[in-house]
């Protein structure tokens, strides 16, 4: 007889005090209690019905209803126990798959952000305030020779179309706003005294006009 079943210690000791061999006739009970389905209580009556003609001595009436009592006691409480360990591992599988999905989700959340970080980091180095002056002087150095490039090309192919990539139109504005910077006259201190008494002056002489043109009307009058 197998050890393995749960029955297998109980029957070994109760069916030779019930008069039945437990070699023989222990398999009839595992292989009721092994049946997973619902049972009414016929097929165990029907079993010990069985077990009680196959005995070798006239057994009471109490001896083979406590032996029916615990047979079904047992198999329930196994039955029980099967279910809950089902449970608690449909339990088990749902909770690690809800970590792992928590922890992909995390690790996607990060990842935006470190990018989305990356993204307003070089934005905001991208700005030519925020360049550094070696960097400018290469955007300028290269936006000059791009340029000249770009003008034999379109003198060459009859094509003047503005340049197409982001680096090619930051250079082109940074070289534009150099060149205003370049060709705008540079004034000093003598201009700007200058240009301040001719302001004055114009604005004295416009004084003096409308002065002038009042106390005409009250001569007038």
């Amino acid at each position: 007889m197998s050890d393995d079943h749960y029955l297998d210690s109980y029957l070994t000791e109760i069916l030779p005090a019930l008069g039945l061999d437990a070699e023989t006739y222990a398999p009839y009970v595992t292989g009721y209690a092994n049946n997973n389905s619902d049972d009414d209580g016929e097929s165990l009556d029907e079993l010990i019905e069985l077990l009680r003609e196959s005995s070798e001595i006239d057994g009471e009436d109490d001896a083979w209803e406590n032996f029916r009592k615990e047979i079904s006691l047992r198999r329930q409480d196994y039955l029980a126990e099967v279910d809950l360990r089902k449970e608690l591992s449909v339990l088990e599988i749902q909770a690690a798959t809800h970590a792992n999905l928590q922890k992909e989700i995390e690790l996607s959340q990060k990842n935006a952000l470190e990018i989305d970080a990356r993204k307003q980091v070089q934005l905001v180095n991208d700005k030519p305030e925020n360049m550094s002056a070696e960097k400018i002087a290469l955007i300028r150095k290269f936006g000059y020779e791009d340029s000249d490039d770009d003008a034999q090309r379109g003198h060459d192919d009859g094509d003047t179309e503005a340049p197409n990539t982001n680096h090619d139109q930051a250079a082109a504005l940074l070289l534009q706003k150099a060149q205003k910077l370049k060709s705008a006259p540079k004034q000093t201190k003598n201009d700007a005294r200058q240009e301040t008494k001719k302001m004055k002056a114009d604005k004295n002489a416009k004084k003096e006009a409308r002065r002038k043109k009042a106390e005409k009307r009250e001569r007038q009058r």
